[in-house]
């Protein structure tokens, strides 16, 4: 499969959405609706991005995302 390349700010809201996932997994001790209410938020702008509505992209894409944004996430941590 060719790599695909996303958007920045496509990219970025991935990654904001899957450390949001992460937060919400960690014990909060009930302090989760701001949280609640980014991942919402973060998610309305990754499926509503003028990205997905250019002709050919498939769930392929957003699978490909989904890794390039776990990649850049660890990348960034790591550094």
């Amino acid at each position: 499969m060719a790599r695909t390349v996303f958007p920045d700010d496509l990219l970025l809201t991935q990654v904001r959405v899957i450390r949001t996932y992460a937060a919400l997994a960690r014990p909060l001790g009930g302090h989760t609706a701001s949280l609640r209410h980014q991942l919402i938020e973060d998610l309305r702008r990754l499926y509503a991005h003028p990205y997905w509505a250019e002709p050919g992209h498939s769930y392929a894409d957003l699978v490909e995302l989904r890794r390039a944004a776990r990649a850049r996430a660890a990348w960034v941590e790591a550094a």
